[in-house]
């Protein structure tokens, strides 16, 4: 696996890159993705250093975002790593008793490309992207 991002979950796209802007150098902004499927909207920023930070933001009233929100856990909510092959990477990560918290969907922020969320025994979140 190769990493990819670290995602946070809030409330406001402008909002979130506003605040980046102020910590980091954002050399570079994707477009923002609306992902229906997945109740999401989202867009990445680039810091100088290359790390990628997705902001994420919900969409419509079924969507993962809000509850988190709402419990005020987890804002930084997940890292994400991609794979040249996803079902061996599901496979081992359970074999080592990874847990996955939704099944593989496409995401349009991956050229609709296969995405799966993970809770680790460390009790913190793993995204598998398909390559």
């Amino acid at each position: 696996m190769k990493f990819h991002h670290i995602g946070i979950f809030l409330s406001n796209i402008k909002n979130g890159e506003t605040f980046f802007k102020k910590i980091f150098k954002i050399k570079r902004k994707s477009k923002i993705f609306l992902d229906r499927k997945l109740g999401v909207k989202v867009r990445f920023l680039y810091d100088d250093s290359g790390i990628c930070y997705e902001i994420v933001v919900p969409y419509g009233k079924n969507n993962p975002v809000n509850k988190v929100l709402k419990k005020k856990g987890n804002i930084l909510n997940h890292v994400a790593y991609k794979t040249k092959n996803l079902i061996k990477t599901i496979n081992y990560l359970r074999k080592i008793n990874c847990a996955p918290i939704t099944r593989p969907q496409s995401a349009k922020a991956f050229n609709n490309k296969k995405v799966i969320f993970f809770l680790t025994p460390l009790n913190f979140i793993i995204e598998i992207i398909q390559k």
